[in-house]
């Protein structure tokens, strides 16, 4: 994207209690974010942006069977260096992690 350095984005549901908020996924040189999209944007306003430095890892963890949160899909699990987790249903589930384990390994 021109003026900025968003490098890549994802679709993407951000697991939050027993429910989802649609939005993107984004990676760029220096951040993991998430920006609520629709509905969400305005009312839950759930955005997330971590430095990568402080991301300890990434990797995919199985859905809860839970409807409402994304059912059995897995999900994105980024690991912070407190160790909490964050988790995001995302449809390049794949892609997404491979490509921020990459940013993960380069910094």
């Amino acid at each position: 994207m021109a003026g900025s350095d968003e490098t890549r984005t994802w679709s993407a549901g951000r697991s939050v209690g027993r429910g989802m908020v649609p939005g993107r996924l984004g990676l760029t040189r220096t951040h993991v974010t998430f920006e609520p999209g629709g509905v969400a944007k305005r009312t839950a306003g759930l955005r997330f942006s971590v430095q990568l430095e402080h991301v300890a890892a990434v990797g995919i963890t199985p859905g809860t069977g839970k409807w409402l949160s994304g059912g059995k899909r897995d999900r994105l699990c980024l690991t912070l260096g407190d160790g909490s987790e964050v988790l995001f249903v995302v449809p390049e589930l794949d892609d997404a992690t491979a490509c921020i384990r990459d940013a993960l390994g380069s910094r």
